[in-house]
């Protein structure tokens, strides 16, 4: 079973057209648990029936002072040590309200610390899950520090882990439980996957234990794009999936991985978690100091596993005759490639023009081709999903050299990351288990 969910925050909605979304993961920095537990979940988002929350426990060190809103809403769980409490009472004030005034201040309430004294670690845990439970989940995730130390013998996490799954043996034996790995692309970007001592660790660990499912969260740290670059963390994280599958765990999801994601599932990745905004795609924690900024669309064309930015780049390719290759038709690109096909340029269509805020097209055009996509891998075989891969790949660093040609083009056209992707994914072919 291959399987795609959606990140939700505040904004929960996916749009009715859009088939083949199986579920969604919350996320407790998008949206404080005042506002999450007064919504029906399940009720008018069909997506929500099946969810699940990420704890994003390796969060605990944000700095407060510079990104308060994501840190009051992740205060408000109940899982990260505080100074003093930040109530919040229902009937004086509004989800909402309540944010904005917790928000000031709350440099002085966040520890930024991993709570490790006396049964910190244990309450922090149970918290967790009860909350989650509450939340009606399909699955437990377990919380988890974020591990940035490629030296690092990974005993902190696996604490973590072990006492993790004892409180659910107590909480909810019925509920499967997802571990958690959380790893910065700082220890996974220097030597070749295959031989990293830390992927050795986690691998072998986690294995041992005999848990139901993985929950892998690629932490951004080196780059600054939509997409890894780096072919040791694209193969880092296909060495994960592959392993942990060899080693006996039923399920494994993907996080923050952007489309690589789709990728994971070559190797054993049975869902990913995704969508179209920049903080739903990666997980970088210099985001959270910043905002989401000036959203303007962009075109997704999978034949090139990557994005055109609408200002100029996408007529650019199609006057240098590449329309047909870049071509990925959906209900929402329809209108746009038909315009493009008769010589009209992108601006001639309302739905994709260069615009802040203009961005409805290109969320539903994304997440239906990730829909799509996820579903044609469910028919596939293992080796067919493997040789599809390839062929991807190998079709998508062609257009990305070809598009390289007729450069230079804006940040946001996503041409660079195609070779390290299909060098990854080439030595996963001759290591895999």
């Amino acid at each position: 079973m291959k399987e795609l969910f959606v990140v939700a925050g505040y904004q929960m909605s996916v749009s009715p057209a859009i088939a083949g979304i199986t579920g969604a993961v919350i996320m407790p920095s998008h949206v404080s648990y005042h506002a999450l537990s007064h919504r029906p979940l399940g009720k008018g988002h069909p997506h929500l029936e099946r969810r699940l929350l990420d704890p994003q426990m390796y969060l605990a060190e944000l700095n407060a002072a510079s990104c308060p809103l994501p840190c009051a809403r992740l205060a408000s769980y109940g899982w990260f040590p505080l100074t003093r409490e930040v109530p919040f009472d229902s009937s004086k004030e509004k989800a909402g309200e309540w944010l904005k005034s917790r928000s000031q201040g709350i440099e002085t309430a966040w520890t930024a610390c991993l709570p490790t004294r006396g049964g910190e670690r244990e309450d922090a845990i149970r918290q967790c899950l009860l909350r989650q439970q509450g939340l009606g989940v399909e699955a437990f995730i377990l919380p988890t520090p974020l591990t940035q130390d490629i030296n690092s013998d990974y005993s902190e996490e696996l604490d973590w882990l072990e006492s993790g799954l004892t409180i659910c043996r107590e909480i909810a034996p019925d509920i499967p439980v997802y571990g958690s790995i959380a790893l910065s692309d700082v220890a996974l970007r220097g030597p070749d996957p295959w031989s990293n001592p830390l992927l050795n660790i986690v691998l072998d660990q986690l294995t041992a234990r005999g848990i139901w499912g993985a929950y892998i969260v690629p932490v951004m740290s080196s780059e600054d794009s939509y997409y890894f670059t780096h072919p040791h963390t694209v193969g880092a994280l296909l060495r994960l999936c592959n392993g942990l599958k060899a080693g006996g765990v039923q399920r494994v999801m993907v996080s923050f991985a952007g489309t690589a994601g789709l990728l994971c599932m070559a190797a054993g990745a049975d869902a990913w978690v995704t969508g179209w905004f920049k903080s739903q795609r990666r997980m970088r924690l210099s985001d959270f100091e910043r905002t989401e900024g000036r959203v303007v669309p962009a075109y997704y064309s999978h034949p090139l596993g990557g994005e055109f930015h609408m200002l100029m780049d996408l007529d650019r390719g199609v006057g240098a005759g590449f329309l047909d290759r870049i071509a990925d038709t959906t209900p929402e690109s329809e209108g746009l490639l038909r315009a493009l096909g008769a010589g009209r340029p992108v601006a001639s269509v309302p739905a994709w023009q260069h615009r802040i805020g203009n961005r409805s097209a290109s969320i539903n055009h994304f997440l239906m081709v990730s829909a799509r996509e996820t579903a044609l891998r469910a028919l596939l075989s293992d080796v067919e999903i493997h040789a599809h891969a390839a062929a991807w790949l190998d079709a998508a660093y062609a257009l990305s050299a070809d598009l390289q040609r007729i450069g230079p083009f804006n940040p946001r056209t996503a041409v660079n990351h195609q070779f390290g992707w299909r060098g990854a994914f080439e030595r996963f072919g001759k290591e895999r288990y």
